[in-house]
């Protein structure tokens, strides 16, 4: 029997300091514990190497799952992350055979809303179609913020929901099954109530304008038709 191999890639500027790296390697985590090979692999520092480029989607090819986490730009994937998916899908155009690969992907977004991550789904779905991957599923969640640097394990109570939902999410990926829409769900509840993180948020952009000398002008609207 051949051993099932998981590459994750990581799809944020920030690397290994991004909430995409804390939750894709929680899942990892997972994933090796149901006796699977895991790889890391990031797409920045391969953004401007040829040889780290080929070598990532050489590694793409010998996958048996390919876990995509990324945060979401606006209502979209980051274009860097956009511009290897082509890549991929045209490296795999004209196969005779498509291998049994299957694709997940793991999206968080700095909204207090999950549904903003819709559309990111959507595409991440499209892409598995075209390329000839088999998509089991989007893990998608908003507040992200409210990890920051931390490893999921270490989020306590604020983060049980999205524990619990990538636990039983790795059960299933580890079968070749698809994520149920009731993990999907679960992954996606709110970790605080929104008007708390709403007033966090603000705190924070208050606090980094003062760090940086400009509070004032946090009302300027140089725009505007004034």
């Amino acid at each position: 029997m051949n051993e099932k191999k998981v590459l994750l890639l990581v799809g944020s500027p920030r690397g290994t300091a991004s909430v995409s790296d804390a939750l894709g390697s929680h899942l990892l985590s997972l994933l090796e514990k149901h006796r699977m090979a895991t790889k890391k692999l990031l797409l920045y520092p391969a953004l401007a190497n040829e040889k780290k480029m080929t070598a990532l989607l050489v590694a793409v090819g010998a996958c048996s799952l390919l876990v995509l986490s990324f945060p979401l730009y606006v209502d979209q994937l980051p274009a860097p992350l956009i511009d290897l998916l082509r890549r991929i899908a045209e490296r795999r155009q004209g196969r005779h055979t498509t291998p049994d690969q299957s694709l997940t992907a793991i999206v968080n977004c700095g909204f207090p809303e999950t549904v903003h991550c819709n559309p990111a789904r959507d595409i991440t779905r499209i892409f598995a179609e075209q390329a000839g991957f088999h998509f089991l599923g989007c893990l998608a969640m908003g507040m992200g913020g409210a990890i920051g640097k931390r490893k999921l394990d270490q989020g306590g109570g604020l983060v049980r929901h999205q524990v619990k939902a990538m636990a039983q999410a790795a059960a299933y990926l580890a079968a070749g099954e698809e994520i149920p829409a009731a993990v999907i769900q679960l992954m996606g509840k709110a970790m605080m109530p929104y008007w708390f993180y709403k007033l966090a948020g603000n705190w924070g952009w208050t606090w980094g304008a003062r760090k940086n000398r400009t509070s004032r002008r946090l009302n300027d609207q140089p725009y505007g038709d004034g």
